[in-house]
């Protein structure tokens, strides 16, 4: 995006091996921006830092698994030691659960809950205070459409991704007087393996695919960089009046 300044901003990332965290890890990284990142998949996470090191600076890396509250509190102490603050976190972290509810058991529930929104919520805790010492910050969660209209197969996904509107709202509000911002993102079906993952219960996957895209205007999954490319704005000075709200990326879906 043109007339957007970043650089020289740090940034915080989780789900960096993933598809939408990859493509914001690069394209950041090709501003200028200074990186933190991690993932629970070290040779994706390692991938993804030796690409944005081609198109900018090296990154921090600390990779585990984000509910083990050590790990955020690594990359914060590394960040913050190398740069001196944190500007931005993005959490990209996130898995689905295409599976019919009635196959669904409380442990799958958990599973899913737990990835898809108490990391969010340990990273946050992990960056704020230093966000508020600083007396700015900007935080982009990264939902789904399905926080927005029903999807099939992938009702618990579903709830955990409503739960990351309502989490970021609630940051939103509560960190306003500390002039840090927090806003979520809910994209549509978007060409990343998470979104792959969606249709593994139909066997003809051609269909599945017709079925999923079905109520969008744009009949096709989003390139991860055109996500990548709303969270590069929100991280942005250009963003600094816009908090507490939930961007539809999606095609169309949520129009019809």
């Amino acid at each position: 995006m043109t007339g957007i300044k970043i650089d020289s901003d740090v940034v915080v990332l989780t789900g960096a091996g993933g598809g939408i965290g990859r493509a914001t890890a690069v394209r950041l990284g090709g501003q200028g921006v200074r990186l933190a990142l991690t993932d629970v998949n070290e040779p994706a996470l390692r991938e993804t830092a030796d690409l944005v090191a081609k198109a900018g600076l090296e990154p921090i890396t600390v990779a585990g698994n984000g509910l083990d509250t050590s790990v955020p509190a690594a990359l914060v102490a590394k960040a913050t030691e190398a740069y001196g603050r944190i500007d931005g976190l993005v959490n990209a972290t996130g898995i689905t659960l295409p599976k019919p509810l009635r196959d669904t058991s409380p442990e799958d529930f958990d599973r899913v809950m737990s990835v898809n929104v108490k990391t969010h919520l340990i990273m946050m805790q992990a960056v704020l205070p230093v966000m508020a010492d600083a007396r700015y910050g900007s935080i982009v969660n990264i939902s789904s459409v399905g926080a927005r209209v029903a999807l099939p197969n992938l009702s618990v996904y579903c709830a955990s991704k409503s739960a990351v509107v309502g989490l970021s709202r609630g940051v939103a509000a509560e960190y306003a007087p500390d002039n840090i911002r927090c806003n979520a993102i809910c994209p549509g079906g978007v060409d990343t393996a998470l979104g792959q993952a969606a249709l593994d219960p139909f066997e003809d996957k051609q269909r599945g695919l017709e079925i999923l895209t079905g109520r969008q205007l744009f009949k096709r999954w989003a390139d991860p960089d055109e996500i990548a490319s709303l969270i590069e704005y929100l991280l942005a000075r250009d963003s600094t009046f816009v908090t507490g709200a939930v961007f539809d990326v999606d095609g169309g879906h949520t129009t019809t």
